[in-house]
């Protein structure tokens, strides 16, 4: 007998499925953004849309989500995976260049907010420490729906983009001391909130140095030393549990679990099994961040915001227009460019995840009426949802500071990574001899080109010679979707397993029919069948070879070296034109 809780289950998951493969592609096409397409759709499925209806008609039960716990959890799963991919794409020495916005800005906005914030719930008769409590929880922003909305228009790896990443990443660390602050004011000892707040940003400080420091000293040995890390099943197992487990060590010391999936994606970005981690994890985030964006449509209770229209309406566009008129002079203040601050100011304005999670506690420990958190609860979700909808007015918002206030220069920390900008020529897959002789001649030409290797040892060791190369396997098409662009000239397939080989033609044939595919192969046979599978040129080592022993033959029995050249590169051009 199965279990029915299974079934209940299994069946909010095929919901999500359909929603997902009915309404995302109709989003898509109508250029409206898959996050205000997960929330309204978690609004109309979830217990305060069609789940009202579900007792006078049971039938609806089949396609509403009442119980959210399982939704809320997955949501969960969602983040930490945005976070982690977010950690794979930094690392330690970007981090230090951007102390000043994570530490600076960060921490200015947060304190300056959460004043303002807090000034303004005092003045609706809110007691000192509920109006505290209010205005930390809002004075931070949603992490989930920034970044999304941010990959989304491919501003993650632009200077606009870093800005609300630093400012992002203080706000997750600022979480724990304000949880503590909010547990403890339902005591009567000042000195021993001072003291938990201390405590937790002590604690909070060691346990992330520890996995740091402890995670670089053994990871990178252990990805080395394991010779099943040839197998993607054991990479990406091995990358759960490490992402698992930075995330229970810094929840046990108070931190949120967001920020250990965080600082396991840093510490494999110093590996170079990088690039072939983030090929594996990245189909999970768009789907569980969309749960996550589904959980917080469904908190939406349409009935409650039609009974009080006018003071939600009012208390969104309060937080909004209070931390974008904080946000923008602070960025002025760290020498932002007026367009950039304007942007990330809006980009920024919404509450979070995290106050949900401040106002729980606050609920739970009855510092607030339940009543008040359902409402402020509902103002996050609402303000939430339109943030797709305030996103569209940045630009125009940043077009109009630049010209009122004039441009400012972008600090250097900020700008994008030369690395991440420079145009990539030619695509060599497969490193081995071949690989690298091809390479010595495209750098001794100047012609920029990117490798692809899956032997870690080898791309480990070209990478620290200084050569532009990634740890990756070449048939999986995500790798070749992060390289190649207009600027992509040619690929070269060097790989020396056959099957392999067709596999990455026809999946490069298939998504760019007019990138050049230069292949080598062993014999004829092979080379017929990679000419009849697409490939635009193809070398056979035993053809090549033979013709070299043609080459020296002629000129061993008389013939001149002009006219031995002359007569092979007559035969291999007319052995092309027949294989063409």
């Amino acid at each position: 007998m199965v279990n029915p809780h299974l079934l209940d289950v299994l069946a909010n998951i095929l919901l999500f499925f359909g929603i997902g493969a009915l309404f995302v592609p109709l989003l898509q096409r109508l250029k409206i953004s898959p996050v205000l397409g997960y929330l309204l759709c978690g609004i109309i499925i979830g217990p305060h849309g069609l789940g009202l209806f579900v007792d006078a008609h049971p039938w609806m039960k089949n396609i509403t989500i009442r119980e959210t716990d399982t939704v809320h959890l997955l949501g969960e799963l969602g983040i930490m995976t945005l976070m982690f991919m977010i950690g794979l794409e930094l690392s330690f020495h970007r981090l230090k260049e951007l102390k000043k916005y994570i530490f600076g800005l960060g921490l200015a906005q947060i304190l300056i907010s959460a004043l303002a914030i807090a000034v303004i719930a005092r003045l609706f008769n809110n007691a000192p420490e509920v109006a505290t409590v209010i205005g930390a929880a809002f004075a931070l922003s949603s992490t989930a729906i920034v970044m999304k909305l941010l990959e989304e228009r491919h501003l993650s790896n632009q200077p606009v983009g870093i800005l609300c990443f630093s400012i992002l990443l203080m706000q997750d660390l600022a979480v724990i001391p304000i949880l503590v602050l909010t547990a403890s004011f339902t005591g009567d000892d000042p000195a021993g909130v001072a003291r938990a707040i201390i405590t937790a940003i002590i604690v909070g400080i060691v346990t992330v140095t520890a996995i740091l420091i402890v995670g670089r000293k053994l990871l990178g040995p252990l990805l080395h030393s394991a010779t099943l890390a040839r197998s993607p099943e054991w990479l990406a197992v091995f990358t759960v549990f490490m992402v698992v487990a930075c995330a229970i060590l810094t929840n046990i010391a108070g931190l949120s679990l967001a920020l250990g999936a965080f600082l396991a994606g840093l510490l494999i970005a110093e590996t170079e099994y990088r690039h072939e981690v983030e090929v594996i994890i990245a189909p999970l985030k768009g789907l569980l961040l969309g749960i996550f964006f589904l959980s917080v449509g469904m908190m939406i209770d349409i009935q409650e915001v039609l009974s009080h229209p006018v003071l939600l309406l009012v208390s969104v566009a309060g937080i909004y227009l209070v931390k974008i008129t904080i946000l923008f002079p602070l960025c002025l203040l760290f020498r932002i460019d007026a367009r950039r601050a304007a942007k990330a100011s809006i980009f920024l304005s919404q509450p979070g995840e995290f106050a949900l999670l401040i106002l729980g506690v606050a609920m739970s420990t009855r510092l607030m009426p339940v009543e008040d958190v359902q409402f402020f609860f509902l103002v996050t979700a609402l303000a939430m949802a339109f943030s797709p909808v305030l996103f569209r007015f940045a630009p125009l918002a940043g077009n109009f500071a630049a010209r009122i206030m004039g441009q400012r220069e972008m600090p250097e920390a900020l700008a994008p990574q030369e690395e991440e900008e420079a145009p990539r020529k030619v695509i060599i897959a497969g490193f081995g001899r071949v690989g690298q002789m091809i390479a010595q001649i495209l750098e001794e030409q100047k012609i920029p080109y990117i490798a692809f290797d899956y032997d870690a040892a080898l791309a480990k060791t070209m990478e620290e010679a200084g050569t532009p190369i990634i740890c990756a396997d070449a048939r999986h098409i995500e790798t070749w979707q992060k390289f190649c662009d207009e600027k992509i000239m040619a690929a070269v397939i060097a790989i020396d397993d056959f099957d392999a080989k067709v596999e990455v033609l026809a999946s490069l044939h298939n998504n760019w029919p007019l990138l050049q595919v230069i292949m080598r192969c062993r014999d004829t046979v092979e080379m017929n069948t990679l000419y009849d599978k697409g490939a635009d040129y193809v070398v056979a080592e035993t053809q090549e070879s033979s013709l070299r022993i043609a080459q020296v033959l002629l000129g061993k029995a008389g013939t001149g070296l002009t006219e031995a050249e002359n007569i092979v590169s007559k035969i291999r051009r007319s052995e092309a034109l027949t294989q063409s």
